[in-house]
């Protein structure tokens, strides 16, 4: 996604927020410990003192949302297909830690290599409510390795090193296009111990070394004998282009002619659309393995497994219908009743109210592991209500 069409463009990073609105640079150093909370604390400082308004473009430091090279599926994938992919793999590759991520990824041909970056889903619920509240739109949001790589990153065959601030970020490129990629925590000095590495797996030999920084400390320049530094100040934190990939992409724009294929497709369904619901209501009969009970708002289903007398399944029903603000609405419960585990999809009016609803779960003492899988703005949906993805366990662990 194009940076460019944003009217200012925000930094996050541990120990600062910086912004880049009307031609002019801001810094807001983090007023306590490095890390999130502090990054959010000089993002508000800066929207207060500077106040942006129209589109904004955010770029996270890698210690927020890393850059990762993930295999390529081995035969062609659609986007959706794509995305379960990704996720497959950084279960893999992380575990239990991957199901509270909002990912993002690029898509590649098959057996390519896929570009991918993660950020934590609560973390993304507070940035999109920070913005929300200071009346900004957001036009891109990316790892800032991205936006380094896909503007430095086309110098034929090199291996890119791209510093921050306590993080490196190494990629080697094989004419342009990324074969390995590799990040760690410190420093510029860190850098010799990731060309060793990338010297034994990316089979580029002694290909040159290329570097991107944010503005690190001249002290550290010692540490780059023989790299090309393409960029090294504060401005490159800011610098607008291209960056994927981009966390509010939910899939491609199709061309002018798949609006003209669902037209048509459109026309076909609802020529069969008698046969289809009739067929729907017979399968529903045949579906007894599971319990649907319907839910009171918008037409919400609520499915438990056959053993729903092991855990007191009505109890949890009751408990999230009693809990529930108004501007929240249930759409799906589906759970296993046996496991005492339940997955919640539901839509809130705005940012604010899923975290504040998120929050006072995780604070019931008879729900556990209450987690935040996912949640999308409904663009196309004229009123954008924000749907979300719970996951909770209940009963006795």
């Amino acid at each position: 996604m194009s940076l460019s069409l944003a009217s200012s463009i925000l930094y996050l990073a541990p120990d600062r927020a910086t912004l880049r609105a009307r031609g002019a640079m801001h810094t807001a150093a983090v007023p306590g410990a490095p890390g999130w909370a502090g990054a959010l604390a000089a993002l508000q400082t800066l929207l207060e003192t500077q106040r942006p308004a129209g589109q904004v473009a955010v770029l996270l430091s890698s210690h927020f949302a890393p850059l990762w090279l993930l295999p390529g599926a081995p035969t062609r994938l659609n986007y959706q297909e794509t995305r379960g992919w990704v996720e497959a793999q950084a279960a893999e590759r992380f575990g239990e830690l991957a199901a509270n991520w909002r990912l993002a990824f690029r898509p590649a041909p098959a057996g390519e290599p896929l570009l991918a970056s993660a950020i934590d889903a609560a973390h993304w619920a507070e940035l999109l409510h920070t913005l929300a509240e200071a009346g900004l739109r957001m036009a891109a949001v990316a790892s800032w390795p991205a936006l380094a790589l896909a503007r430095y990153g086309k110098h034929g065959t090199a291996r890119l090193a791209l510093v921050e601030s306590g993080r490196l970020t190494l990629v080697s490129l094989l004419r342009g296009e990324p074969v390995a990629l590799d990040s760690v925590r410190g420093e510029a000095d860190a850098l010799t111990g990731l060309l060793t590495r990338a010297a034994l797996v990316d089979g580029l030999g002694d290909a040159p070394l290329h570097l991107v920084g944010t503005g690190v400390a001249g002290e550290l320049a010692s540490a780059w004998a023989g790299a090309q530094v393409l960029a090294n100040a504060a401005e490159t934190a800011v610098l607008s282009g291209r960056a994927e990939p981009d966390f509010l992409q939910t899939r491609p724009r199709p061309p002018l002619v798949a609006w003209l294929l669902l037209a048509v497709g459109l026309g076909l369904a609802a020529l069969a659309g008698t046969r289809y619901t009739a067929l729907a209501e017979q399968l529903d009969t045949l579906s007894v393995p599971e319990t649907t009970v319907s839910a009171k708002p918008r037409g919400a289903r609520v499915v438990a497994s056959p053993e729903a007398s092991a855990r007191p399944w009505g109890d949890l029903l009751n408990r999230l219908e009693s809990q529930r603000p108004k501007r929240i609405a249930l759409l799906s419960l589906r759970g296993d009743a046996l496991r005492g585990e339940a997955r919640i999809t539901a839509e809130a009016r705005s940012p604010a109210d899923m975290l504040a609803w998120f929050k006072a779960l995780r604070a019931d003492p008879d729900l556990h592991e209450v987690s935040l899988v996912r949640h999308e703005l409904q663009v196309e949906d004229e009123q954008q209500p924000l749907r979300f993805e719970l996951r909770l366990a209940w009963g006795e662990r």
